[in-house]
């Protein structure tokens, strides 16, 4: 390591220390390991932390308790509960990352190399695309280019904040404030990604890429598309129900009038809709 990375690193250490309370106490070390599992392998029981970092039987009362400080502090949650192979196997607590756990964990470089892998096995980011969205960096983005990406984005990040555990636990405040630092994030000299090619075409000649598009992308944009147009004849109905009705006046007897649309017209229109021909 050169005199320069070296002096980058620790200074990197020094920002988390700072800012990370967790990290920074006589149990950092503990609090790393844990967070560095359960970010790796997904919500875990106290029992398989504590097995993961083989650690003896003796030293169970020592992570579970670092796991119900870590929960105190939000930086982990109960994630659901599984049965136990032990005793008389009783459901017990499974705790995964919550959104500051997950920042803290990307202190650790071996999980920011395995970023993707993270979110892959942690609920925090979970919408309907994601699968998709994984699949695709995966052939964009190498783990060390990975790596150096959420470094740069951790460290400014890091810069802003007084303290981690004074931002609000939740996804919506976590993303404004990075929407707010994206003038601070700073990427070591001369660095790009280098799986993408200059002409974005030439992903679709990645049998992976191509197999996502065609698998993925295509039926989604169709669903949507579907989505879309049924709910456009939707509203066109209830449009010229609209025009219908402020066609009438009180001598017309709108009752009457509205009734006979409604059975003549707007229903058998509404059960086509409902039966999906538009």
């Amino acid at each position: 390591m050169s005199r320069e990375s070296s002096f980058l690193h620790s200074n990197f250490n020094g920002l988390v220390k700072a800012r990370i309370p967790v990290l920074g106490k006589r149990a950092a070390e503990n609090n790393k390991a844990i967070l560095e599992k359960i970010a790796l392998e997904g919500p875990l029981l106290k029992y398989d932390v504590s097995k993961s970092l083989n650690l003896s039987l003796s030293d169970y009362g020592t992570i579970s308790r670092r796991i119900d400080a870590l929960t105190e502090a939000e930086y982990l949650k109960e994630a659901g509960k599984r049965a136990t192979k032990r005793g008389k196997q009783t459901k017990q607590s499974l705790y995964g990352l919550t959104w500051r756990g997950l920042i803290a964990s990307l202190t650790i470089k071996k999980v920011r190399e395995n970023t993707l892998q993270v979110l892959k096995r942690n609920p925090l980011l979970a919408f309907p695309e994601k699968e998709i969205v994984l699949s695709i960096l995966e052939e964009l983005v190498t783990k060390q280019e990975l790596e150096t990406i959420a470094r740069a984005v951790l460290e400014a990040f890091l810069k802003t904040i007084p303290n981690l555990e004074f931002v609000e636990n939740e996804p919506m405040s976590i993303f404004a404030w990075l929407l707010s630092i994206k003038e601070e994030i700073k990427f070591p000299s001369g660095f790009e990604l280098s799986k993408i090619p200059k002409d974005a075409w030439e992903l679709l000649d990645r049998p992976s890429i191509l197999e996502v598009v065609k698998e993925k992308v295509i039926p989604l944009v169709k669903q949507k598309a579907m989505e879309i147009k049924m709910m456009y004849h939707f509203f066109s109905v209830l449009n010229e129900a609209g025009d219908f009705i402020s066609g009438l006046k009180i001598e017309n007897q709108p009752s009457r009038r509205i009734r006979e649309y409604y059975e003549n017209e707007l229903k058998p229109k509404l059960e086509r809709f409902s039966e999906g021909d538009q």
